[in-house]
């Protein structure tokens, strides 16, 4: 099946490739002293995508708030600006994403129980929008859309970013492996970075999508009178 790459996901993927190249510029650059606060988990690029997913969120409730898909995007939204902003942990003992929160005797039961059912929503709302994307993707020939092929892209990026997230801490914890400052310092920019790139994607995706429906609907107001203009 050969697909067609439309021009806005041309765009998008010259705009990514710029923007990587700044983040990359930005790790090789700047001394520690700044580079630190700059991707730190409190940092700018770390606020702005809280500000980022929560502007998604809300422009997925105005699009249409009755569609049970759209809510389950614009809830997954808010659920990723809650992650940024670290309330995965902020009620709790520890992350509840962790397998330490649910086996450790030193986090009360109440929390396991709670912070297991909220949890547990999350990867349900997870698998349940993999599988639309899943059937929107290849089912219903989305790839050959402007907007799936810009979709496409944060869908990619979200576990690439997970991965960059924890693969210094893995490769330490697991295998004893540490890498040096300068590698963990482009993990982190591309982490931090990818992170605030996502939701504006899905924002593109979006507003490609409303564009799409308004010009589908001028061309059929056009045809109708057209057809009222023959009679």
């Amino acid at each position: 099946m050969m697909i067609k790459f439309s021009t806005a996901v041309r765009v998008a993927l010259a705009v990514l490739l710029i923007y990587s190249g700044y983040l990359v510029l930005l790790a090789s650059s700047l001394p520690p002293e700044i580079f630190k606060p700059l991707f730190s988990e409190q940092g700018p690029f770390e606020e702005m995508s809280i500000v980022l997913w929560v502007a998604l969120g809300a422009m997925l409730m105005f699009h249409d708030a009755r569609s049970p898909r759209v809510l389950a995007l614009a809830a997954l939204s808010f659920v990723f600006a809650a992650r940024e902003a670290d309330l995965h942990k902020a009620f709790t003992v520890m992350s509840i994403e962790k397998i330490k929160f649910y086996l450790s005797p030193d986090v009360p039961v109440l929390q396991k129980i709670i912070g297991g059912l909220v949890f547990l929503a999350v990867i349900a709302l997870i698998l349940h929008l993999a599988r639309l994307c899943w059937q929107f993707f290849f089912r219903q020939g989305g790839l050959r859309t402007p907007v799936g092929q810009v979709l496409i892209l944060p869908v990619l990026l979200l576990p690439l970013s997970k991965i960059l997230d924890r693969f210094s801490n893995v490769l330490k914890e697991a295998f004893d492996i540490h890498l040096s400052y300068t590698v963990n310092q482009f993990i982190a920019a591309f982490e931090e970075g990818m992170e605030m790139a996502m939701p504006v994607l899905f924002i593109v995706a979006l507003l490609l999508y409303r564009a799409g429906r308004r010009e589908a609907a001028g061309a059929a107001a056009d045809t109708s009178l057209l057809q009222q203009g023959k009679r």
